[in-house]
């Protein structure tokens, strides 16, 4: 059994471990091809399709995307594509641009405070909200303003790891692994004038925006409206993608699709991380503040989303599957960046769990009864 009081010792890097605790050895050799046979049923099923990850949005409790990523890379599944929306796209462009897992936890690790990623006071957004009150009292307005964190602020931590494990920050073309990376265009912030004007979803890819820095759109698929200031490419504005697609499924299903058109042999398996709102009712004393009933709101909204997506997504008998996983196990708020190790320990943990035997597609399963109930549909 593991302490859960002190998680000092756990680190995606020495996994596996058996048992999984301070003085578990890591397992190499015949022991680690023992451990790897749990997952054959779920190996044996991705090895015969088209392997994308997709990651979804989920604030500070981003680390969890880690753990599943590292999963897979202990059992040999290198994905085709990444998908990532908001705090999945920060994880899946830090892989897709050549990071391994062990050097993407290190970097979420040596977030020693908050004022690291959001800037002076992040632990205080209401001091950040009277300051920002002030600057609009004096007519100082404008989109790159409306937030309570600056994105450039955020994005220039991410430059930061990017130069430090692989020397540069690369465009959307110089990737080592295909990366899809969801976010909202909401136009220029001037008055319409054309078909250009209309909020649109947006998707930077090499074969869409192949000179987009990866850290330009790591940052407009983040921008979380009202809490993190929009990303400005050019002269368009981006907000966070989580509101058009939280869970990037449907994104990648559409490109199989169109791929398909030309190579038709070819099946397609999500294995979708997802870290949104798995539809529990909260306490009253939870939905007190108003702030806290706004984003419980959009957490169902988010859910709604994603269902429905699932629903189109998960076709097995067309070629096409979805196999869900929801590591998250830690509540982690922007701030908290001392939750950082447990979010990885009980991700880790949820994600062998969930993906060993032959039940790997149960959580989809359950979801998609769910989703149909939630719609209203039989």
């Amino acid at each position: 059994m593991d302490d859960r009081r002190d998680m000092s010792w756990f680190t995606l890097a020495r996994q596996p471990q058996e048992p999984l605790s301070p003085d578990g050895p890591t397992l190499t050799g015949e022991g680690l091809r023992q451990w790897r046979h749990q997952f054959r049923p779920f190996v044996r099923y991705v090895s015969r399709r088209r392997t994308v990850v997709a990651l979804s949005g989920g604030g500070m409790a981003m680390p969890a995307h880690i753990s599943l990523l590292r999963l897979l890379e202990l059992l040999e599944i290198r994905p085709a594509a990444i998908y990532g929306t908001s705090a999945g796209a920060v994880v899946g462009g830090l892989f897709a641009a050549g990071m391994n897992t062990g050097q993407i936890e290190q970097a979420m690790l040596d977030i020693r405070s908050p004022d690291d990623l959001f800037g002076f006071a992040a632990r205080y957004p209401a001091l950040r909200l009277a300051a920002l009150a002030i600057r609009r009292q004096f007519g100082q307005t404008s989109l790159d303003g409306s937030g309570i964190y600056d994105v450039d602020r955020i994005e220039s931590h991410v430059a930061d790891i990017l130069e430090r494990y692989i020397g540069d920050v690369p465009s959307m073309r110089e990737l080592k692994t295909p990366f899809h990376c969801v976010s909202v265009d909401i136009g220029t912030g001037r008055s319409p004038t054309s078909e250009r004007s209309t909020v649109r979803k947006a998707i930077f890819s090499a074969e869409r925006t192949p000179d987009v820095s990866l850290s330009d759109a790591i940052g407009a698929s983040m921008a979380i409206p009202g809490v993190i200031t929009p990303k400005k490419i050019g002269d368009r504005y981006y907000v966070d993608g989580a509101i058009a697609e939280h869970l990037p499924v449907l994104s990648a299903y559409v490109d199989w699709r169109s791929a398909r058109r030309r190579f038709r042999r070819d099946r397609l398996v999500i294995v979708a991380s997802d870290l949104g709102y798995t539809g529990e009712a909260l306490k009253e004393k939870d939905l007190a503040d108003p702030i806290d009933l706004v984003i419980y709101s959009k957490r169902i909204q988010e859910r709604i989303i994603n269902h429905h997506n699932l629903l189109q997504c998960h076709r097995p008998r067309r070629g096409s599957s979805v196999v869900l996983v929801r590591p998250h196990g830690v509540r982690v708020e922007l701030y908290e960046i001392e939750k950082i190790r447990p979010c990885l320990n009980v991700a880790y943990r949820a994600a062998v769990r969930q993906l060993s035997g032959s039940d790997f597609l149960g959580e989809t399963e359950r979801t998609l009864a769910q989703a149909r109930s939630l719609l209203g549909l039989r």
